[in-house]
């Protein structure tokens, strides 16, 4: 275990009840597919090149990992339930128990600085450095409404393929002005997908939960 990086704090976490999601079917809902797993020959990140920390835990839910500040993991959590991490990979303890991996969503703004961080989020991992993780994908949050740029839409499509799926969440103008998003009241666009994403956590966390 390399300490010098690993933070041994679990962040604190509740009993949260997750909404109960409309039926979307998937061909509805844009999902692009990448790299399954780790793979050989991929150079893993050291501090300098911006690697994210890490922190113990034996919590059995979906975290929510944004990958820098303002990512948008605080909102996913309250919305579809699970852990927001704030930008640390989470890491079981070496104690002789055996513990199911952590599923884990990346979480990013759709803009350069968040595609940025994601695709070196995605490079860690997918150089091994993570193997108490069980990666489903990145959650792009869009940062403005209106069509995604040229620029930004072929850096999306670049960045998904280092992950096994990535979706991309629309503009969702009532968290700007209130700060806050109720979940009746969202558009249709953004809740189809958000529905779609959460029916995918709690497949993934269902295929882990301990027997």
């Amino acid at each position: 275990m390399d300490n010098r990086w690993a933070e041994l704090v679990s962040p604190s976490t509740q009993e949260q009840t997750r909404p109960i999601f409309e039926d979307v079917p998937e061909e509805t809902v844009t999902v692009f597919r990448g790299a399954a797993g780790p793979q050989r020959g991929v150079t893993g990140l050291s501090e300098d090149d911006g690697r994210l920390g890490r922190f113990l835990t034996t919590t059995h839910d979906v975290f929510w990992l944004g990958v820098h500040g303002g990512a948008g993991e605080s909102v996913l959590a309250d919305l579809l339930g699970g852990v927001a991490c704030h930008h640390r990979w989470p890491m079981r303890p070496s104690n002789g128990v055996q513990h199911a991996p952590a599923t884990v969503f990346l979480v990013a703004r759709q803009n350069k600085r968040g595609l940025d961080a994601a695709r070196l989020a995605a490079r860690d991992w997918a150089a091994g450095a993570h193997p108490d993780v069980d990666l489903q994908g990145l959650v792009l949050v869009a940062d403005a409404p209106g069509r995604t740029p040229k620029s930004l839409a072929a850096a999306t499509r670049v960045v998904s393929g280092g992950v096994p799926a990535t979706w991309v969440v629309p503009w969702i103008e009532e968290l700007r002005l209130t700060g806050a998003v109720d979940w009746e009241s969202m558009a249709r666009e953004p809740r189809k997908v958000l529905t779609a994403l959460g029916e995918a956590a709690d497949e993934a966390l269902s295929e882990r939960t301990p027997q």
